[in-house]
């Protein structure tokens, strides 16, 4: 093992809860139905496909233009909710086992479909943690398209089977997998048995001895 690529919401950061209160905002405002239910099946994905997920469960259809505005103004309201986050959204144990894999001589990545995400690692100090950054701007694929995963090989220079994926959304574990990586199932969603690894907590893997896999 040479390299950890993370994904960010539900892996590092707690960052589902403003998603949900952004969506619901925009889904109110348009009178769409939109509950903790749906927003459950719009972890890993990316953006406009999200915003699709919920206008087919209404049975909506729009003008491209129209998904673009409506995706803008959900995004607009996410930011504004993020200026409220501190260490407390932190998935519990992620940043000391991050470090951890560092002391241990691994290659760190970040990679988050969430256009946000350089933003979120710098309000909450953490971006030094990562030697490699691939976010929703850099890639032309939603997971579980193994683009993002590749690319920050790539960036970290190691081989895609020298690399582990810590994922907790069942688009991102098959991306893992797609692309020749291991994967880590993290968290209690469904759909993360196909990883090579599943657990819950941070705690329950040693660095040392998952860095020498």
């Amino acid at each position: 093992m040479k390299a950890a690529i993370f994904d960010l919401d539900g892996v590092v950061v707690y960052t589902d809860a403003y998603h949900y209160r952004a969506w619901k905002q925009l889904a109110d405002e348009q009178g769409w139905a939109f509950d903790e239910s749906l927003n459950d099946n719009l972890r890993g994905v990316s953006r406009m496909a999200s915003l699709q997920i919920i206008l087919d469960h209404n049975g909506i259809d729009l003008p491209e233009k129209d998904k673009e505005r409506l995706a803008t103004e959900k995004n607009e309201y996410y930011k504004t909710l993020l200026q409220s986050i501190d260490e407390s959204a932190l998935v519990d144990g992620a940043v000391p086992f991050i470090r951890a894999l560092k002391e241990q001589g691994l290659l760190i990545g970040l990679g988050s479909s969430s256009r946000n995400a350089q933003m979120v690692i710098d309000k909450l100090g953490i971006a030094t943690l990562f030697d490699a950054v691939v976010t929703g701007h850099d890639i032309s694929r939603s997971k579980p398209d193994p683009q993002i995963f590749l690319m920050g090989a790539e960036k970290l220079g190691v081989a895609p089977a020298d690399c582990a994926v810590f994922e907790d959304a069942a688009s991102g574990v098959e991306a893992a997998l797609a692309g020749g990586m291991t994967a880590v199932g993290f968290g209690p969603s469904e759909g993360l048995d196909g990883a090579h690894v599943r657990i819950r907590a941070y705690s329950e893997l040693d660095p040392a001895t998952f860095a020498a896999r």
